[in-house]
């Protein structure tokens, strides 16, 4: 549910300055207030308490300058106190157990569990199970008749306690079970280099539909559209394709920012040192990979911090500093180059700024990730 209030109406109805119950689910509140420009506020009310972000002070002008300063920064401190603090409770909130769950602990993680034939397992907040701990699988020539027994038990006691999804991780080491669970009903979720996870939907008995997410649907990949003061952009040629010129870039690694990835990517394949300043647009592919997978390929400005090329032969064919107008020039058969040209050219020219990275602490874990934007807004006060 959506609500619209005026600025004046919400500051006279709630303290602003203070965490407030409200027992509502979700209301976002957007207030732009065109007669102060100072003020570009989004109130964000949850269930049971109220998020306060402010991208600048809402203060009353004292009468004097220093008065003024000495206001804003001690609005500027608190506020950001009192938010790091709602977030660091949150983050700490979120890895505790309250009663209710200690109890679904004790029932379908204990160890006990596997003395009876049954896995133990983690559950989560939307009645489903997830079973990791591989100690509890059986070893030995006769693992898989024991295994057969184990989840047909298993799977007895979780239907009887209405659990839902099932998701069950097998390494491996332990890859001769995969075909017991595809016998009882399990899909393959995803894979990775150690392990494969099947999942099985148990209410699908009762015809309710599996709600069961599905595994990462895309790929991302990073291109450095970086310019010289010279107004030179840096373009390569790959060694399958070496007549074709294109900006440096790649996939992003596990673990990495957008802004990390183009910098890294341009330092590995050109030996050009660079920092992160905006990201000028993005494409987004269906059917990239994998059958069914998507690509997202941000391309990003990037500030070139050194000038020679020393770009890797293992990947590149030749490398080059050309002029911009040069580069919406060439002819090429990829209408995504010819994209980017354009938006390089607009960058660098005509004042296109693309989108910025603003760091906002983390609700659930601690640390920062980075909203991309291209608004003036100030969100220095939601780091941490």
């Amino acid at each position: 549910m959506k609500s619209q209030f005026s600025f004046r109406n919400i500051i006279n109805k709630y303290n602003i300055n203070k965490k407030i119950n409200c027992n509502i689910n979700t209301i976002n509140n957007n207030i732009t207030n065109n007669n102060n420009k100072n003020i570009n506020s989004k109130f964000k009310l949850n269930c049971n308490n109220i998020r306060y972000f402010c991208s600048k002070p809402i203060i009353t002008k004292p009468t004097t300058t220093t008065t003024t300063t000495t206001t804003t920064t001690t609005t500027t401190t608190t506020k950001k106190t009192n938010l790091l603090k709602i977030t660091k409770n949150m983050s700490e909130t979120s890895k505790s157990l309250d009663n209710k769950k200690l109890e679904l602990h004790e029932k379908y993680n204990n160890p006990k569990l596997i003395e009876k034939g049954i896995l133990a397992g983690i559950p989560d907040i939307f009645d489903g199970i997830t079973v990791k701990d591989t100690t509890q699988y059986p070893k030995g020539e006769d693992s898989v008749s024991k295994f057969k027994e184990i989840i047909k038990k298993s799977l007895e006691f979780w239907t009887e306690n209405k659990r839902r999804g099932i998701w069950i991780e097998i390494p491996e080491t332990y890859s001769i079970l995969i075909p017991i669970l595809v016998e009882n009903g399990f899909s393959f979720h995803h894979c990775q280099s150690n392990y494969v996870m099947l999942t099985k939907w148990l209410p699908a008995a009762n015809g309710e539909p599996n709600k069961l997410p599905l595994y990462a649907s895309h790929m991302i990949g990073c291109g450095g559209v970086v310019i010289n003061d010279r107004n030179e952009i840096l373009l390569i040629t790959e060694k399958q394709r070496p007549d074709k010129w294109k900006i440096p870039g790649g996939a992003q690694d596990p673990g990495e920012d957008i802004c990390q990835t183009a910098v890294r990517e341009v330092w590995e394949e050109t030996g050009i040192k660079t920092e992160f300043v905006s990201i000028l647009g993005f494409r987004q592919l269906h059917n990239y990979a994998f059958n069914d997978r998507g690509d997202i390929y941000f391309i990003c400005a990037l500030k070139p911090l050194s000038s020679e090329i020393n770009s890797d032969p293992s990947e590149i064919a030749q490398c080059k500093w050309a002029p911009v107008k040069e580069f919406t020039e060439i002819e090429t058969p990829f209408p995504l180059q010819k994209s980017v040209s354009r938006l390089a050219y607009d960058y660098c020219f005509n004042g296109y700024k693309g989108m910025k990275a603003s760091a906002v602490a983390n609700s659930l874990r601690a640390g920062n990730s980075f909203v991309y934007h291209g608004s003036d807004t100030d969100f220095e006060d939601l780091k941490q």
